[in-house]
């Protein structure tokens, strides 16, 4: 029976796994935030992210798995130790994780670029490269309000992560409601900053794939 299941989880595309994780973090934790449970699902999404990459970076990437593994023992540490929001480990944690998660943008990339044809497995990476711009830009602003806390007005009285990542992916698609805005200069930069990296990510690459795909018809 564990043979069955191993072979079955081995024919899930490895991408699958950090789509799933940002789906969770995305997408699912928000609507339960509110019942209590919102933390906890965070804590199990983020790391389900940060194992993914793991596993579809190259083996011989050492130094990014060394860096996957202390960015899932700092997000648990901050999770079980009851600590000040301006403790040093929120701040490591934070740091890890985002270089995490740029780093893996970039092997997938990377992969994108080196890619000699169009597929699902294509489009998928394409997909979880968009999305995890919103994850790093919501991690971004997360550190940013520990260390400015008036940096981002938002619309509620007690603004939590669910509001960051509405937020953060809103801006870097450039949609631009207005209900939340950045009021710190340095705000305002990252969101320009972030605003102009997720245009250029779907006009670079999305060009890419194009190009690949029209070579591969002719």
């Amino acid at each position: 029976m564990v043979h069955i299941i191993s072979k079955l989880f081995r024919k899930i595309p490895k991408h699958a796994y950090l789509f799933t994780g940002i789906v969770l973090f995305v997408f699912v934790f928000p609507m339960i935030n509110i019942s209590g449970y919102g933390q906890t699902l965070a804590a199990v999404s983020y790391t389900i992210m940060l194992i993914a990459v793991s596993a579809i970076i190259e083996k011989k990437k050492k130094n990014m798995n060394i860096l996957v593994v202390i960015a899932v023992i700092l997000q648990w540490l901050v999770y079980f130790i009851d600590i000040d929001k301006s403790h040093i480990l929120n701040y490591f944690s934070f740091c890890f994780s985002v270089a995490v998660f740029i780093m893996a943008t970039y092997f997938m990339i990377h992969q994108i670029i080196r890619s000699k044809k169009v597929d699902i497995r294509l489009i998928m990476v394409t997909i979880i490269g968009y999305m995890l711009l919103g994850v790093i830009f919501t991690l971004v602003n997360s550190l940013l309000i520990i260390i400015f806390p008036e940096a981002i007005s938002f619309n509620t009285q007690n603004p939590n992560l669910s509001d960051l990542i509405y937020y953060s992916f809103i801006t870097v698609t450039t949609i631009g409601y207005g209900d939340i805005s950045p009021v710190n200069p340095i705000a305002r930069e990252l969101a320009v900053l972030f605003g102009l990296l997720g245009q250029f990510y779907l006009t670079i690459v999305i060009a890419f794939i194009i190009g690949k795909f029209l070579s591969k018809q002719s």
